[in-house]
């Protein structure tokens, strides 16, 4: 088995992308939850950019389950 060694955070930084803010990605994004009972609905959230749905807190009961046939 590989010997891994720790990282420091200069190697963390450069694989993380230490060189971008760590919410910059996030501004424009709206700040409230995200569900049936929050700040803003589930449609709302759909109706959000890709990167502004990885920025907020959304509810599960925004998602539908899938069911997979065996």
């Amino acid at each position: 088995m590989k010997e891994l060694r720790k990282l420091n955070r200069k190697n963390l930084e450069q694989i993380m992308g230490g060189a971008v803010p760590p919410i910059s990605h996030c501004n424009g994004c709206p700040t409230g939850a995200f569900g049936p009972t929050d700040t803003y609905s589930c449609e709302a959230y759909w109706a959000l950019p890709e990167f502004c749905r990885n920025c907020v807190l959304v509810n599960v009961e925004c998602f539908v389950p899938i069911t997979v046939d065996l």
